[in-house]
């Protein structure tokens, strides 16, 4: 009797699915022009290289939250910009039922978020208790320099030291630094919207919660201090740290 599995035969089971998580950028439009936004994104990448490297080749989703329901989609164009500026759109979330035509149209598919219509909610003050450490982490007691990139896979990232200008460090659960905090930080790296970015000296370049994220520069309110950075209702909110 041959084989099933055997060469030349084929599989019982050719496909095989299954679910997963992942960390997706998104990305509120707030004008149907192309133009404009092709402009907007050329400012930003131009203040901010960071924030180029950040989404070079990145999926995102468009939101369609501030697009009136009665106004024409330039979707196509749109498509095209953020393709030229190496973005990758992967899906709308909060498309009124013309748009959605207008996605499926052009294969784009449609992603279960918060109602357009839906009242927003009271912000309450973040919590004051120390938010517990996920398993597993890595503690770096040096300083990082720049172009080095260290990542806590599974876990919390603690640096004892300096992170320099250039390096980036990365987690899947919180980031901790006991000194300045310079270059990037990911934390939540893996989709775990509950992570937190604590730091003594904020001068970051970049910082992001899974996948929500902010460019900084001198000047910024929190600048040289003690600050910690979160998502709620997906937003970035960075507040003072009291330590």
């Amino acid at each position: 009797m041959a084989n099933p599995r055997s060469p030349g035969t084929e599989s019982s089971a050719p496909l095989r699915v299954s679910g997963g998580v992942f960390t997706l950028s998104i990305l509120h439009l707030e004008s149907n022009n192309p133009q404009q936004l092709a402009q907007r994104i050329a400012e930003e990448h131009q203040r901010h290289p960071a924030a180029a490297d950040f989404h070079r080749h990145a999926p995102v989703v468009l939101d369609l939250s501030a697009i009136p329901e009665e106004a024409p989609l330039a979707l196509s164009a749109i498509l095209e910009v953020l393709r030229a500026a190496n973005w990758f759109p992967v899906g709308l979330r909060n498309a009124a039922p013309g748009h959605q035509a207008l996605a499926q149209d052009l294969h784009l598919p449609i992603l279960r978020g918060q109602d357009r219509n839906a009242a927003p909610q009271p912000e309450t003050p973040p919590p004051t208790q120390p938010v517990p450490a996920s398993p597993g982490g890595l503690i770096i007691d040096h300083p990082i320099r720049g172009g080095q990139r260290s990542y806590a896979r599974g876990g919390d990232l603690v640096c004892l030291a300096a992170v320099n200008a250039g390096a980036e460090i990365m987690a899947d659960g919180n980031i901790h630094v006991y000194g300045p905090l310079r270059g990037r930080a990911l934390a939540g790296v893996n989709g775990q919207d509950t992570a937190r970015i604590f730091c003594v000296s904020l001068e970051a370049e970049l910082v992001s919660v899974a996948g929500l994220y902010r460019t900084l520069e001198p000047g910024y309110p929190l600048w040289g201090k003690a600050a910690q950075i979160y998502s709620r209702d997906e937003q970035l909110h960075i507040t003072t740290l009291n330590i």
